[in-house]
């Protein structure tokens, strides 16, 4: 074989060689999440809404939902979280998740969950958010991220909790091949 071929060999077989280096899983995205909720039911639905919203997290076309909002300063949530220089799945696990039964939302609304923007402590209400994920497990994930989005500093009135909700759950739906299967 002549030297000349072995670069046209070399090319022809490159897209089938591995990397050499594969890259390493994110540890910061395999942290675990910071529940901090005393009543045992609402800590397991939402440990599976949140093990559900990091699944959704994982996907391009869900974490598009940070450039759709921009904070009070007109910042977009995606600049926000780029400058923490962390992913959305580890920014997830950087959240405390904690309980409070007595905070407005919880007493007057119902909410399942509530923040305010730009804290990083999300606080469950435990019956609401029990309720809601048994009924609707997808939905509960949408809240999940819709109050991930409130701790980078994206605020209510407008836009509406009902139009957050309906924006996660646009950018974040499962494929269709996975809706499909159950």
């Amino acid at each position: 074989m002549e030297w000349r071929a072995l670069p046209l060999i070399c090319a022809c077989l490159a897209p089938f060689a591995r990397p050499a280096i594969a890259a390493a899983p994110d540890p910061a995205e395999a942290a675990p999440f910071r529940v901090r909720l005393q009543d045992p039911e609402a800590a397991q639905a939402l440990r599976r809404a949140l093990r559900g919203a990091d699944e959704r997290l994982a996907q391009p076309a869900c974490r598009e939902v940070l450039s759709d909002f921009v904070d009070k300063t007109g910042t977009s949530l995606r600049a926000r979280i780029d400058a923490q220089g962390v992913s959305e799945r580890a920014y997830l696990r950087w959240i405390v998740f904690a309980e409070d039964r007595n905070i407005g939302p919880c007493r007057t609304y119902g909410a399942p969950a509530a923040t305010e923007p730009g804290s990083r402590v999300v606080f469950i209400c435990p019956a609401a958010f029990v309720r809601t994920a048994g009924f609707d497990p997808e939905l509960a994930e949408a809240i999940v991220i819709h109050e991930m989005l409130h701790t980078l500093g994206l605020g209510e009135n407008p836009p509406s909790s009902t139009e957050i909700t309906a924006r996660v759950r646009a950018r974040c739906a499962p494929p269709r091949s996975a809706r499909a299967k159950n």
